[in-house]
């Protein structure tokens, strides 16, 4: 009998020895997986926030600004750090439904390109209603049976307003029956795909990449003392640019800039390396350091320094800017651009190798402690 006590004893002390031997805080790359599928059109970005505040721990204490954008601060002491990735992606919305049970479909903000809405066509669609989603797919009318007036109108590029989403309803009351809304949010269907070695594609990978590495960063830190005050914040409706403005700024990060009261700010923005540059910009080969301003700067000196003692790799782009940096770029902070090389960037397959998200985790882990 005492044989047996000391058995389970020894197996109940091994039990609580490796339960605490493994941390319980998920990687970057487990983060993307669970917040990838999440939706945040511009101005819809709700479900993002709830999402962030589900994974963050209970004790945590954030903050909402009026468009939405989510604040994170914690430790104690100058010179204050913040830390700023946008949280939303470009979406649609549902802006009619027709007799036969068609969506019509409309942006809220500009295409990133001249033919970005071409990409969805014949692609699954998702209806973000107040019950839960409701799938559909984006498409044309058949040319074979139209009047030749009518092909005629369909000639030139992918238009939304000749193109229609089909969620299998045959009227406009089956369509409410479903919950279909005008103004719902819509995207593309999250589809995150592996590709060799350790690259990754999908729609708006590169912004997700930087909500999940801000919600891994926050989870690390928070219950430690740190010797300066660091605020982390997923920017909303960073796809509607303040009028008015030159140069262009994007209006969620200009609400960021006049609400955070940090000396040093570190942009996470993607950098394409698609486009034709004189700068060998590739993918794996790090993240990119964007200097705004010929002169070094102390932050500049302190990520070049830290890049150097941990043998992280660095890439350089000078002179790049971004409707994300643009608005601090006239006051008194010092700023820059940490960017994450993504190929193919505002399609449906953005390339991202995650070994550049590792080194840019591990560069921000390092100068935060």
């Amino acid at each position: 009998m005492k044989r047996k006590r000391f058995e389970i004893f020894i197996l109940l002390f091994l039990f609580l020895i490796f339960s605490h031997s493994y941390p319980s805080k998920p990687s970057v790359e487990k983060l993307l997986e669970e917040i990838f599928s999440i939706p945040s059109p511009s101005g819809y970005e709700n479900a993002m926030v709830e999402k962030i505040r589900q994974i963050l721990p209970r004790e945590f204490s954030l903050e909402k600004d009026n468009l939405g954008s989510l604040y994170f601060t914690f430790g104690k002491g100058k010179p204050r750090l913040a830390l700023l990735a946008s949280m939303d992606e470009v979406g649609y919305f549902v802006s009619g439904i027709d007799s036969q049970g068609y969506l019509l479909l409309d942006r809220a903000v500009p295409a990133p390109h001249r033919i970005y809405d071409s990409f969805h066509q014949g692609h699954q669609m998702i209806v973000w209603t107040k019950n839960g989603s409701v799938p559909g797919v984006l498409s044309l009318p058949s040319v074979h049976i139209l009047s030749r007036e009518r092909r005629a109108e369909f000639q030139g590029f992918f238009s939304l307003d000749s193109a229609y989403l089909d969620i299998g309803a045959c009227s406009e009351e089956a369509v409410r029956k479903k919950g279909v809304e005008v103004l719902d949010a819509v995207t593309t269907w999250p589809e995150l795909t592996k590709l060799a070695g350790e690259k990754k594609a999908g729609r708006s990978l590169g912004s997700k990449a930087f909500c999940s590495l801000l919600v891994a960063l926050g989870r690390e830190f928070s219950p430690k003392k740190l010797s300066r005050e660091t605020t982390l914040v997923w920017m909303a409706q960073t796809k509607f640019q303040h009028r008015g403005s030159r140069p262009r700024a994007a209006m969620g990060a200009l609400i960021t800039k006049n609400k955070l009261q940090a000396e040093k700010v570190i942009i996470l923005d993607i950098v394409p390396v698609d486009r034709e540059s004189q700068y060998e910009l590739s993918l794996g080969k790090g993240p990119v350091l964007v200097q705004p301003k010929k002169a070094k700067s102390e932050l500049i000196e302190k990520i070049e320094e830290i890049a150097g003692k941990k043998n992280i790799p660095l890439q350089y782009q000078p002179g790049f800017q971004s409707t994300l940096m643009n608005p601090f770029l006239s006051g008194d902070k010092e700023v820059i651009t940490l960017g994450l090389p993504v190929k193919f960037s505002s399609t449906l397959v953005e390339i991202v190798d995650f070994k550049d998200v590792q080194a840019l985790e591990k560069l921000l882990y390092s100068l935060l402690q």
